[in-house]
C-alpha cells in the first residue's frame, strides 16, 4: 500500500500535466477526492465544510491554493506523526476562504517537528500569499496547525503582488525603481552610440535573467531525495549568472553542488534566489534565500 506522502507527490505531478500554465490551472481532483486517497493509505482523516456553500465563482488560483494547503499538510502529518489524526476543515464565509489543517501525535507516540517540511510550508507560501492571502504554520497543543485564509477574487494575480506600502520590501522596491530611473534619465543624456550600447546590454541582461527563472510553483513541488532526471524539465534552461560571494559561501552539505535560479525575471525587483544543492544527481537541499539580487 503506497503511503499519502507518495500519493500526494504523485497528485502533484498529475496536475501539472504538459501544457498550461502550472501556477494558475485548476486542479484535477478535488480535496474530498484527495482525502478519500489518504484514508485509503490509511490515514485518519476528517474532513468538513463549514459555514457557506463554497462560491460557484471561485478563482481558480484560489482553488488550487486550498488544494496544496491540504496536500500539503496531509504530507507532513503522515511524514513527521505517522499514526496522527487529521482534522481538515474549509470554511467559505464573507468573501473569504479558510482552511485549517490540524494533526496531533498519536497516543503513546511523538510528533517530530517538520523538518524538511519547512521548504513545503515556504512553497505555500509562494501560492497563498501572492493572491492576497495569509498562512500561519505552527506548533499547536501536543500537534501541529496550519491556517490559510484566502480572498475568494485574488487582489493580484501576477506572479510578483505588490508588497504592503509600510513594509521593508516596499521601500526597497521604491528605491529599487528609484535607481533605475535614474539611470534611464543619464543614459538619455550621453551620446546616440553609447545609449544604443545600454540599451542592447540591458536587452541581454532580460534575457538572462529571463532565461534563469524556476517558477515557484515548480521548486514548491520538489522534494527532496528526488534525482535530478526526474524534474529536469522543470528547471529553466541557464542557472542565475549574478550569484553573489556572500551567497555562494553560504553553509551547505559538505560534498555537494549547487545550483542557483531567481524566482521571477524582474529588472526592477530584488526578488528571492533558489538554491539546489546534489549529492551526486540526488537532490539533498532546497534553500530559498529571501529578497536579494543574487
Amino acid at each position: 500500500m503506497r503511503s499519502i506522502a507518495s500519493n500526494c507527490a504523485e497528485a502533484g505531478r498529475e496536475q501539472r500535466g504538459d501544457g498550461g500554465d502550472r501556477a494558475t490551472a485548476p486542479t484535477t481532483e478535488s480535496v474530498g477526492q484527495l482525502v478519500d486517497r489518504a484514508r485509503d493509505s490509511g490515514v485518519t482523516v476528517d474532513l468538513r465544510q463549514e459555514g457557506s456553500p463554497a462560491p460557484p465563482g471561485l478563482s481558480p488560483l484560489v482553488e488550487r491554493a486550498v488544494y496544496r494547503v491540504v496536500q500539503e499538510s496531509l504530507t507532513n502529518a503522515a511524514r513527521h506523526a505517522p499514526g496522527a489524526a487529521v482534522r481538515v476543515r474549509i470554511t467559505h464565509e464573507a468573501g473569504r476562504t479558510r482552511v485549517t489543517v490540524t494533526y496531533t501525535a498519536p497516543e503513546h507516540g511523538r510528533l517530530a517537528p517538520p523538518g524538511s517540511g519547512g521548504h513545503g510550508l515556504a512553497g505555500l507560501r509562494e501560492r497563498v500569499e501572492p493572491v492576497g492571502g495569509t498562512l500561519r504554520a505552527a506548533p499547536s497543543g501536543h500537534g501541529f496547525e496550519v491556517v490559510a485564509t484566502l480572498p475568494d477574487r485574488p487582489r493580484n494575480t501576477g506572479r510578483d503582488p505588490a508588497p504592503p506600502d509600510d513594509s521593508e520590501s516596499a521601500r526597497q522596491l521604491i528605491a529599487a525603481r528609484r535607481r533605475t530611473r535614474l539611470r534611464l534619465a543619464a543614459a538619455f543624456v550621453v551620446p546616440g552610440g553609447f545609449a544604443l550600447l545600454a540599451v542592447g546590454s540591458a536587452a541581454y541582461a532580460a534575457f538572462q535573467l529571463a532565461t534563469c527563472v524556476l517558477r515557484p510553483a515548480d521548486f514548491a513541488d520538489l522534494r527532496i531525495g528526488q534525482g535530478r532526471t526526474e524534474f529536469a524539465h522543470t528547471l529553466p534552461a541557464r542557472q542565475f549568472p549574478y550569484v553573489s560571494d556572500s551567497v555562494k559561501s553560504r553553509p551547505r552539505p559538505t560534498g555537494t553542488v549547487c545550483e542557483f535560479y531567481r524566482s521571477n525575471g524582474s529588472l526592477l525587483d530584488q526578488v528571492d534566489v533558489y538554491r539546489l544543492c546534489y549529492d551526486g544527481s540526488r537532490l539533498v537541499t532546497k534553500d530559498v534565500i529571501p529578497g536579494t539580487d543574487g
